[in-house]
């Protein structure tokens, strides 16, 4: 049984597959505050899914930066506690063994290159707005493998000397107005309250943007928006212009998980 973990910094999704192509179940649940006890759920989860057996494979994704070879979390903005923490943390050395840890954005990005809205585009850049904004670049091979490449394009300045973006600390950049978080802070009132067709325009404005910026960082083929912001994507589609198609994650909430599968079939097939 294979599992994959896509925490953010609001929800968390744990899901099993055997053939690291399908969904078996799927666990989600608000993130937990207290590392500890977020700690404790995940194991729960992990042990409910395999019905107490070893995972053959655990595919963890984090809400910021990662240093594998250290077993540590660099910056993480939307879950301080566990910045410049070891992985055991928040996640159980029991099922560190057999594992892979990686950013939340660049599974979900992953996930929707794979087997999502980027099946059949070779560049995909894919945008997660959530509680923060972040994101990957994705490139696919004839072979059929892939590379990728997160440039952070959540710290990408859309606006010099702009507002403080609330988690991350830097001004003007694409989060501190894009963000879940930030639109609540600008049009006070949460997104998924926002029925008004010109609070979307106006933000809309501040994506397209760091979609211009971006695009010339990555000429992707290709904009997925991804997040818990794409679930109002038919309010804002008609606002959004970048020089390339821009178009709803298909995966949504799960492209963290179906990124973690397919990250794990290539890392275990190139073993």
């Amino acid at each position: 049984m294979y599992i994959s973990v896509d925490m953010g910094g609001t929800k968390t999704r744990i899901a099993s597959s055997e053939d690291l192509g399908s969904l078996l179940k799927v666990k989600r649940f608000y993130t937990n505050k207290n590392p500890a006890t977020q700690k404790q759920i995940i194991a729960s989860g992990i042990h409910e899914l395999t019905s107490g057996n070893e995972p053959t494979f655990v595919c963890f994704g984090v809400p910021g930066v990662v240093d594998r070879q250290a077993g540590m979390f660099g910056s993480v903005p939307n879950y301080k506690d566990i910045s410049g923490k070891p992985f055991t943390s928040v996640l159980d050395e029991k099922y560190l063994k057999q594992a892979f840890v990686e950013n939340d954005a660049t599974l979900g990005a992953i996930g929707e290159a794979v087997v999502g809205a980027g099946k059949y585009f070779q560049r995909v850049g894919y945008l997660t707005f959530g509680t923060g904004t972040g994101g990957a670049l994705v490139t696919k091979n004839a072979a059929g493998g892939f590379g990728y490449v997160s440039d952070e394009p959540g710290h990408v300045v859309i606006v010099a000397g702009g507002r403080l973006a609330p988690a991350c600390n830097h001004t003007g950049c694409m989060e501190a107005y894009t963000s879940g978080r930030s639109f609540e802070a600008l049009f006070n009132m949460k997104p998924q309250n926002c029925s008004d067709k010109n609070v979307w325009a106006k933000w809309a404005e501040y994506v397209n943007l760091g979609l211009s910026k971006i695009h010339t960082m990555w000429k992707c083929d290709v904009f997925i928006i991804g997040g818990s912001m794409a679930l109002e994507y038919d309010l804002f589609a008609e606002f959004l212009k970048a020089p390339v198609p821009v178009v709803r994650s298909l995966t949504l909430d799960d492209a963290g998980v179906y990124g973690g599968f397919v990250l794990t079939k290539q890392i275990l097939t190139s073993k």
